[in-house]
C-alpha cells in the first residue's frame, strides 16, 4: 500500500490549507483517503485474528474526519493535517480501548493504543482495577518489548494523588495518570519504507493485553 502518497498529499494540505486549495485537488485528496481506508480495512482484517472484539467492525466507521470541527474560528486552518483512525468495538467514538494510527508529515506519525481521554468515571474505575490488582497494568507496562516500543504511558498526569488515595501508595504512580494510552512514533522515512505495515501488527499485539486491562476496568465495576 502506498503511504508515501498519503504523507506527500498531506504534507501540500499543510502547506496549503484551505477550502479553496482542497476544493482545487479533491481527486489528489480521494486518492489519499482511498489509500488511507485501504490499510485500515487491512489492518481491522489482521487485527480481528487476535482480537474478537473487533469481528464485524469497518474502515468507515474507525476514520476520523479530515475537517475540524472548529474550522469557523478566526485564522484556523478548515483541515486536520493528518488522517488518523482508531479501531476498537464501535468504532472511533467507542468508549472501549481503541488501536490508534495516525499517518502524519514531519515524524509525527504513529500508532498505538489505549484511551487517551478516560470520562471522569472511567477513570475512577480504571484507578480502582489499578487498586484492587496492584503489579498487572505495571507489569504490563514494564514487558521488555512493550517498553522497547513505547516506552510508557503518554499524556496529561496529575501532581497530586487523586481524592481518595494516599501518596504512600503503591501504585501512585500510576493512579495519578489522566490518560492511559501508548504510542509509537515513526519518521515519513520508515512510513515510506515496504516493510511499514509489517511493522504494525506486532506494535498492536503488543498493546492488547493493555486493552483487555482497561476494557475490564470500566466494564466489569460498572
Amino acid at each position: 500500500m502506498d503511504t508515501c502518497t498519503v504523507l506527500k498529499f498531506l504534507q501540500k494540505l499543510q502547506q496549503n490549507n484551505s477550502k479553496l486549495w482542497m476544493d482545487s485537488h479533491r481527486d489528489e485528496y480521494q486518492q489519499a483517503k482511498s489509500l488511507f481506508t485501504a490499510l485500515v480495512n487491512h489492518l481491522l482484517e489482521a487485527l480481528q485474528q487476535f482480537d474478537n472484539d473487533l469481528h464485524g467492525v469497518t474502515a468507515k466507521e474507525c476514520i476520523f474526519r479530515i475537517n475540524k470541527n472548529d474550522f469557523s474560528k478566526k485564522g484556523e486552518s478548515p483541515y486536520k493535517g493528518h488522517f488518523g483512525a482508531g479501531m476498537s468495538p464501535g468504532g472511533r467514538h467507542s468508549p472501549s480501548a481503541n488501536y490508534v494510527l495516525v499517518l502524519e508529515p514531519n515524524g509525527k506519525s504513529r500508532a498505538g493504543g489505549g484511551i487517551r481521554k478516560p470520562t471522569s468515571k472511567q477513570l475512577e474505575l480504571i484507578r480502582e482495577e489499578i487498586d484492587y490488582s496492584p503489579g498487572e497494568l505495571q507489569g504490563i507496562l514494564q514487558e521488555p518489548g512493550f517498553k522497547a516500543a513505547f516506552g510508557g504511558l503518554q499524556g496529561e498526569k496529575r501532581k497530586l494523588p487523586p481524592k481518595g488515595y494516599d501518596k504512600a501508595h503503591q501504585e501512585i504512580a500510576l493512579l495519578k495518570h489522566n490518560s492511559f494510552q501508548v504510542l509509537h512514533y515513526f519518521t515519513d522515512e520508515e512510513v515510506c519504507a515496504p516493510d511499514f505495515i509489517a511493522r504494525l501488527l506486532p506494535l498492536y499485539r503488543q498493546v492488547l493485553p493493555l486493552h483487555q486491562f482497561l476494557n475490564r476496568s470500566i466494564t466489569e465495576n460498572k
